[in-house]
Parts: C-alpha cells; structure tokens; sequence
C-alpha cells in the first residue's frame, strides 16, 4: 500500500483526468497519487496502458544526451534528465552503461556539429557539464568520475565494433564511447505495468480503457470530457499526455496568441532483430560485451542494446516514413490510422523490404548487421506542438516546456496540454507538470509553498530536487513480478 504524502481530505482534492496511458500519463498520474492530492481518472483509447499503437513502447530506450551536442544548453538539458531518469528508477538500465558513437567521414554531421565544432570538442563540453554538475550535487556521481565519462577509440576499438572490418574502408572518421544509460525496455514497460496496476487496485487512480476523448470544452465550474461521441465528464484539472492521437484534440482556449502553432505528425519505424547463434559464433563480443552503437552523420542512425537478445536499428534515411501539419487550435484531424495499420498502402514497401532497407543502409558502416535476424517493424506515430523544423540542426534541438500550452480555469482547475518529447525527459517534465498542478493548490491556501518545497522544488541550475518519500514515486525498490508475469507482459504488450 502507498503511503502518501499530503493525504488530502476529499473535499480538498481536485479531480483531474489524464488523457493518454503512455509513459508520460502513467509517471504523472503516479507522483499524483504519492502526493495524496487528487481524485485521478486516466483514459487510454486502446485497452491497455503502454498498448502497442502507443509511442511509448515503440521507443528504442537509450536515455539522449550526446547525441544532442551541437546545441550545449540541450546537451546539458537532457544530462540532467537521464541522471535524474536513472536516479529514480536504478534498476531498468543496462548494467554496461556505456554507448559506442562513430562518425562517418561526412560533412553533414548536423546532429551533433555546428561550424567549426567536432565530436571530440563535444565530448570535452559533456565532461564539462559532468564537472560541474558534481561541484553543485556531489553525491550524484552515478557516472564515476568525470574523466572516465568519455573514452575516444581508437583504430583497433573501432575495428572490433566494426566485426574487425577496416574502419578507413568503412569510412569512419573517429569514436568516442560515452557512459550513457541504455534502457531495458522490457524491464522498464513490465515496471510501469506492474506499478500502475497496483495503484488502481488501491484505488488511488481510476482507469478507463477504451475510451477516447473527443473534445474539451469549457463550461462555468469545469472541463467537460466528450468520451467515445456520448458520454460527457467533468473535471477540475486536465492533463493531455496523449503522445499520439491524443495532441489531436483542439485545445480549448489559448492563453494568447503567440501558442498558436501547428503540429507536426510524424510516422517513425525502425527493425527490431534478433543475433542468431551464427553470429555470436562468428562475432563473439556481440554477446558479451557489445554496447549500443550510435552513427551520427546528418540523419543519424544506431543499433540499440533493447534486450538481452535483441537489437533495435534505426537509419536516418529509413527512419521518417511519412509526416503532416494541422492546427491544434482549430477542428481537430484525424491522425491517419492507416500509418500504422497499413504501411505497404503508404510506402510502396512490405515490411519485411523495409527492414532489409534498414540493415542494409546501417551494414555500410557497420558490415555485421547484415547477419541478423529480422523480427519485426515497429512503428510509432509521433506529435511534435510547433515543432515544423528549419533544419536538421533545428531538429537536434531539444528544449521543450512540457507546460507550453496551458489555460488557467477560473475555477483554478487547469487544461495542461504536453508536447511530445524524449523518452529520456518523462520523469523530469512529469515532475514539473505536477507543480503546475500544486501551484493550484497553494493559491488556494490548501497548502503552502514551504510544504510543496519540502518535497518537490526546482533549484537554480533547473535541477529537480526530490524529498526520500518523492524519490519513490515512480515505484524505486518496487518488488518485480515473478519471470513468469514478466514475460506474459512481454508477450501480451508485444515487446519484442
């Protein structure tokens, strides 16, 4: 059973909807439910949290921040997430920790470079941040010490990632490997599972699956819900954490006019494979000491450690299949359900094409991909609020606000509409968006701004500052379920 923190009287708590059970919906409507502060309702459209159509479980795992490294104040933005990621939920990274970046002799480096800035001036600039991160928080050293953060590789390091190819004939340029968390996708999803279930068999959330909102609107006293076009809900507070399909609700109102924007809807794939025995045989260290490799280059791409036999591989040029543009304060559009339901109809391509077309790209700079197995495409419709790029250094850039659309109700409830962000960025946004939440709660005069502080603030680096109790919030040394669940998990929710 939770213990909860503030415990409310009833009449004190608001009731607030959550609009999507993905990563984001779930972590929210769990540190609401640690807090003790409101009635919480959460709708999925589909008939399970982190369900297959979702972005959440379509998600390679790797927690960004080198990637980012044209733009210091993101790469040093996403730092501080995935420590923050890591620090709350220790046991869901892999154990290796460390990710493997090439650089393809290419001008077009635009994830990572800007004019004059290579791999190795980002590599000093992370090791920097790292540095003064430990001057103002000295016991989050949970990368080791700064000057182990990042190795550059040398040829023979380089060669053995390659499957002891030549790396001057694969066109590389250079190396580095960076200590970055990894994800266990399969861990983390049978996690958040088995968390957000017990909490609604407490009964401190209510789900509803299988109802999709259709519209918010306005009345006097609150926000009122349209379920499946028939039933109307009423609520104080309303959180739209729908990644996918649910940013194509309208948002009620603006707050004024320089929010409206429009969304940018995207439809990403990558293969998920399998090493066969073949491969371990002849590339041994693929199986014992392989960490996630990432090429970057203009539209970088990678091959992602996402379970213990299992690989995921992106291509920039395989990676964005189709995109489109609407308005998000006007009618709201229907995504195209076809993108996921019927890819050949969009591409011109089976799957089976699509991920041959992925190795096959990847296996020019790294030859061994092209011995996997192919298991799958996974797809994964993704909304971008006012994210219309003008370039691909535009694109690297990751600074949102995950309040960037809000109207403040009179009743002092409020319609927090979440832009769609990094995998790595969910616990630090959802924490935010929870003091969104209180700040209600302190203009009110239920609680005060001392006691919201003792437990959750942020400092002035931007960093979130969490009391013991909160650091448990999103289910750190939450028993595991049994192998056997796990892997029903697995298997139902189409992991792998």
């Amino acid at each position: 059973m939770v213990k909860t923190i503030f415990n409310l009287p009833l009449k004190q708590r608001q009731s607030i909807a959550i609009i999507g059970a993905g990563a984001m919906g779930v972590s929210t409507a769990c540190i609401l439910a640690k807090l003790g502060i409101a009635k919480v309702s959460v709708f999925e459209a589909e008939s399970k949290a982190f369900n297959k159509n979702g972005a959440s479980i379509n998600n390679t795992g790797i927690l960004h921040h080198f990637v980012y490294g044209g733009h210091h104040d993101t790469l040093e933005h996403l730092f501080q997430q995935s420590i923050l990621f890591r620090k709350l939920m220790p046991e869901y990274v892999f154990g290796d920790g460390q990710v493997n970046y090439l650089v393809p002799d290419d001008i077009e480096n635009t994830a990572i470079n800007q004019v004059g800035v290579t791999f190795k001036d980002v590599a000093a600039s992370l090791v920097n941040i790292y540095q003064k991160h430990l001057q103002n928080y000295q016991n989050e050293n949970i990368l080791g010490h700064p000057k182990d953060l990042i190795k550059i590789l040398d040829k023979n390091a380089i060669k053995s990632l390659l499957g002891n190819f030549d790396p001057t004939k694969q066109n590389i340029a250079g190396g580095v490997q960076v200590k970055q968390f990894v994800l266990n996708l399969a861990e983390y999803v049978c996690h958040m599972v088995n968390l957000f279930n017990s909490l609604v068999r407490d009964k401190f959330v209510d789900i509803h699956y299988n109802q999709k909102v259709h519209n918010i609107a306005i009345n006097n006293q609150d926000f009122e819900l349209n379920i499946n076009h028939n039933d109307q809900l009423y609520f104080d507070t309303v959180v739209n954490a729908g990644y996918a399909n649910g940013l194509s609700i309208p948002i009620p109102e603006l707050r004024n006019e320089q929010y409206i924007e429009g969304n940018l809807v995207r439809l990403k794939v990558y293969g998920l494979y399998k090493i066969p025995a073949s491969l371990k045989k002849k590339f041994p260290e693929i199986d014992k000491s392989f960490s996630s490799t990432i090429l970057i280059r203009g539209q970088y791409g990678g091959i992602i450690k996402v379970g213990y036999n299992y690989l995921a591989i992106f291509s920039g040029r395989e990676y964005n299949q189709a995109e489109l543009d609407f308005p998000i304060a006007e009618t709201p559009q229907n995504i195209p359900g076809e993108w996921l339901h019927n890819l050949e109809k969009i591409t011109g391509r089976t799957e089976a094409e699509m991920l041959n077309a992925i190795k096959q790209d990847i296996s020019r700079w790294i030859p061994w991909v092209k011995g996997l197995e192919n298991i799958k495409l996974k797809k994964a419709v993704q909304v971008y609020p006012g994210r219309k790029f003008a370039n691909d250094l535009d694109a690297a850039k990751r600074d949102d606000n995950p309040v960037r659309y809000l109207y403040q109700h009179k009743n002092g409830g409020k319609y927090i509409h979440i832009p769609g962000f990094k995998l790595t960025s969910i616990p630090y946004n959802a924490l935010q968006v929870i003091l969104e939440i209180l700040s209600t709660y302190i203009y009110q005069g239920i609680l005060t701004q001392e006691q919201v502080n003792q437990h959750i603030t942020i400092d002035q680096n931007q960093q979130i500052i969490l009391s013991s109790e909160m650091n448990a919030a999103l289910g750190k040394n939450l028993s595991q379920l049994t192998i056997a669940e796990r892997e029903k998990i697995l298997d139902e929710w189409e992991v792998y």
